[in-house]
């Protein structure tokens, strides 16, 4: 850059910063309008309440416990694929009777079957659950092997929760929204998506002490005949809700826009009236070039940001004693 356009440049800046500083009020509502946001914050952190809630202890439930929607078994039903295998006719013969409830036995060939009696059949609407045994037979003779693969499908919105809260989630690793609290703290079954409410673990109980069974017959009946499986939620030790936090932390992002919507408005409305009053054109007419020109823009805005971040920073982090 030689000194010629150097001076252009500095020219440029001195001309974006008079006229902010002749629209003094103008920039007096962008900075306000940035720091009500942080002052609000303080404001209600001043008077806010923060309650403490806990330890946590949670009692046990047994893991056969069957959904209560469940009042007429009989009503329902229990899917198995495939169900041209003997061991696998022995196995759900087997799941059924560690179930404990009279319970209705489907099976078919293909998972394919399956889906097509879910979507065209209207009395799949009471099909508790389906076991789809991922393993390769060659006969209808064939063992079960050691290794046994399979999958449980249960329905797509849960039976016993709101439509807000259906669906397995099974998506996630974590809550979208972690907290410091535990999940569903009143429900010492886990609540939602509710694995235990919905008959899964029950199904899947039964279901592995059949698959036992069949390896072991009289160890495993032994075994099973002496112990109840219990399910238990760790306890969780006392913790704050702050609902100010809980809040604000969904909210901020939005806050962030509101902050900086008055300033990002006003850029937009100065390029506007350059373009309209042909100023920009008269400048490129003098010898000023395109990059000088949105350089001093980008240079103009960058240093009033930075001392309406530095304000809000202040604000918010800044320790103070009253």
């Amino acid at each position: 850059m030689d000194f010629m356009a150097f001076n252009q440049f500095v020219m440029l800046l001195w001309k974006n910063f008079t006229l902010k500083r002749r629209q003094y009020i103008n920039s007096l509502f962008e900075v306000l309008t940035a720091a009500v946001f942080p002052i609000l914050i303080l404001i209600s952190c001043s008077i806010r309440n923060i309650n403490i809630f806990g330890p946590r202890y949670y009692n046990p439930i047994p893991v056969s416990d069957l959904p209560s929607f469940l009042k007429n078994p009989q009503e329902w039903e229990l899917i198995y694929v495939p169900s041209n295998i003997n061991a696998i006719n022995e196995i759900i013969e087997n799941t059924k009777r560690n179930l404990n409830i009279s319970i209705r036995v489907h099976g078919f060939h293909a998972e394919s079957e399956f889906e097509t009696y879910l979507k065209y059949d209207y009395r799949s609407r009471n099909v508790l659950a389906a076991i789809v045994f991922d393993n390769d037979f060659n006969n209808i003779n064939d063992s079960l092997p050691l290794q046994v693969k399979y999958h449980l499908r249960f329905v797509r919105k849960q039976r016993t929760f709101l439509p807000t809260q259906a669906g397995w989630k099974t998506e996630f690793l974590f809550p979208n929204l972690p907290t410091f609290r535990p999940r569903n703290p009143e429900d010492n079954d886990g609540g939602s998506p509710g694995y235990i409410r919905e008959g899964f673990l029950a199904v899947q109980h039964a279901l592995d002490k059949a698959i036992m069974q069949y390896h072991g017959y009289r160890a495993a009946q032994k075994l099973f005949d002496g112990i109840s499986v219990l399910v238990q939620r760790f306890p969780h030790p006392a913790y704050s809700r702050d609902l100010l936090l809980e809040i604000i932390s969904v909210q901020f992002p939005l806050m962030f826009i509101f902050m900086f919507s008055s300033i990002v408005l006003s850029i937009m409305r100065n390029l506007v009236l350059e373009k309209e009053k042909r100023l920009k054109e008269y400048q490129l007419i003098i010898g000023i070039k395109n990059w000088m020109i949105w350089t001093s823009y980008f240079l103009t805005v960058f240093l009033f940001y930075i001392i309406i971040i530095a304000l809000i920073f202040v604000l918010l982090f800044a320790k103070a004693s009253f």
